[in-house]
């Protein structure tokens, strides 16, 4: 009998700091800030890029694409990309912006979004998010 309530409390007490472990609450995650950058060289010369018709969407709506969501979570946002890439890591989008809320103007933007897949998981997520010009991704950064 001793013997059995010596064995149950070393065992109590070996699978005490494991159940803590395991109890223990994940970090809260950081809050997502929109980074985006900069790089003409980027983006291909496409035979009639110059009248692809792109999506008009608020910058606001654009904002929500941040490193690490999920890639098919922008079809939503913006639909498939407008290059015919399917399979690929980099998506190209063409984007309206208004010049001014409830303006019929337009801005013309180029967008490239890249994906990653991090080791050991199966979904595909957003590692960065690239401008063709300067002023479009302001246009994007102070949307609110």
């Amino acid at each position: 009998m001793k013997t059995r309530f010596l064995a149950l409390t070393i065992l109590t007490g070996l699978m005490s700091p494991a159940a803590a472990v395991a109890q223990k609450a994940p970090p809260a995650p950081a809050a997502t800030t929109y980074v985006a950058s900069v790089d003409p060289s980027a983006f291909h010369k496409a035979p009639l890029e110059h009248k692809k018709l792109g999506v008009t969407v608020s910058p606001a709506s654009v904002r929500l694409i941040t490193p690490g969501v999920d890639k098919f979570s922008i079809y939503p946002l913006l639909g498939p990309p407008h290059f015919g890439e399917g399979i690929t890591r980099r998506w190209n989008y063409v984007l309206f912006f208004p010049v001014a809320p409830g303006s019929v103007e337009r801005v013309r933007c180029r967008m490239q979004i890249r994906f990653e897949r991090q080791r050991g998981r199966y979904s595909v997520t957003v590692s960065e998010v690239i401008w063709q010009e300067q002023s479009c991704a302001d246009r994007v950064a102070a949307a609110s």
